[in-house]
């Protein structure tokens, strides 16, 4: 099935204006799709599959001779595969600025380990993170609630009734491919072994130092993610699991560069002494959170804890793939004020320091307690807070004050029923 990508414009974009535009993401959320889709309407000159061995081959004694006789632009799928490709493009695009001259995929953090840990392609690529599929994706409609957001407030709608069962089922197939588009992806046993063989072969990729032991690994994958949204503690997770500190660290860094977890860093001003600074985990799919969590869209009724958890997860699944494709980039935080006992789920920070403030709610209704961390964020931020969002299981866009209103969470699937 193919589906239109949101993120696909702004490749289109960066391609026209940068020497090099990287397509990272996990492995099989669609990358080669997108950028082959993308390569034959910007009429690509030369490709190279690094997952072909005869591709591969051809690059890995020169990549340099190769790459400079090779037309250009040039698509390379899978560019992690050959450690000394980024310093062959960085040689190559320093002798010429033209932009677009190579599109780049890979399925792990590209370029970044070279020079003695720093990028080859700093300051010539930019990267952009295709996801795994959206709600609006899925539904054959990209969705870009932020994009709307930094310029106007959420306007007047009513969107169809969203069920617990319904939303509850969205969140447990997630949109990695092969599941989401699986056949049966109601059938909650299939679906635990997509995702499961899905971990296996990303922890099985070629690129994670062999004296890692895998099995410790995916034990690790399986506690942090299993708790969405959870504060990181590197001491409580060590403990818990009967490991070292930089082990747990280790294993962090291998499933945030193969990118089965997300990051969300703390927003914290020099000033605000008493915020929190550690970052909060998400799976890099809802799919993988309740994989890990070992539930299924039945358990998740009675589980109200995980259900909050995992939708929240949800949600920023959402609106991390938003802020790839918006025009205006932004990176996912969170906010907590320990002293004040407030906190936002999510912040959304553009790169001129403009934030919008998130909070998702599992609830059909939203009352003065669940704005309560918004409107002590937006005291602290200033100027800076945009507006604030209640993201709840209710139909209708209300505004609440000022600089707060609440969305249906429908309203990240597309359709509305009335204005």
């Amino acid at each position: 099935m193919d589906l239109d990508r949101g993120l696909e414009p702004a490749v289109h974009r960066l391609c026209d204006v940068a020497k090099v535009v990287i397509l990272e993401g996990g492995r099989g959320v669609g990358k080669t799709t997108l950028a082959q889709r993308i390569a034959q309407q910007r009429e690509v000159a030369t490709s190279f599959d690094l997952s072909d061995p005869g591709d591969r081959q051809a690059l890995a004694t020169d990549p340099h001779r190769v790459l400079a006789a090779s037309p250009r632009p040039v698509l390379i799928d899978e560019a992690q595969l050959e450690p000394e490709l980024p310093l062959a493009v960085k040689r190559i695009v320093d002798a010429d600025a033209a932009p677009g001259q190579f599109l780049l995929t890979g399925s792990a953090r590209l370029g970044r380990g070279a020079l003695g840990g720093t990028d080859p392609l700093a300051g010539r690529a930019v990267r952009l993170r295709l996801r795994s599929f959206t709600q609006g994706e899925l539904g054959g409609q990209p969705v870009d609630l932020l994009g709307d957001w930094w310029t106007n407030p959420p306007a007047p709608a009513v969107y169809p009734d969203v069920t617990l069962a319904d939303l509850y089922q969205r969140m447990v197939t997630g949109g990695l491919p092969t599941v989401a588009l699986a056949s049966a992806t109601t059938d909650a046993a299939l679906t635990r072994r997509l995702v499961e063989a899905y971990v296996e072969g990303v922890l099985a990729m070629e690129g994670i130092d062999p004296r890692v032991d895998r099995s410790r690994l995916l034990q690790t994958f399986r506690y942090l993610a299993s708790n969405p949204a959870q504060i990181l503690n590197l001491s409580r997770a060590a403990s818990d699991l009967g490991v070292r500190v930089e082990t747990i660290r280790n294993h962090l860094s291998i499933c945030e560069a193969r990118f089965l977890i997300d990051i969300a860093g703390a927003h914290r001003p020099r000033e605000h002494q008493t915020v929190v600074a550690h970052p909060r985990l998400f799976a890099a799919d809802p799919a993988l959170a309740a994989w890990a969590a070992e539930t299924s869209a039945t358990r998740l009724v009675r589980d109200s804890q995980l259900a909050g958890a995992l939708l929240e997860n949800f949600v920023a699944h959402e609106l991390a793939a938003q802020a790839q494709w918006s025009p205006t980039p932004a990176t996912l935080l969170h906010w907590r004020d320990a002293r004040a006992k407030k906190e936002v789920d999510l912040v959304v920070r553009s790169t001129d320091g403009d934030m919008i403030a998130i909070e998702v709610k599992s609830a059909s209704t939203v009352s003065d307690r669940d704005t309560a961390g918004l409107r002590a964020f937006a005291d602290r931020a200033g100027d800076r807070a945009v507006r604030s969002i209640v993201v709840y299981t209710g139909r209708a866009v209300q505004q609440i004050d000022d600089m707060i209103w609440a969305v249906p969470i429908g309203a990240f699937f597309g359709a509305r029923s009335a204005g």
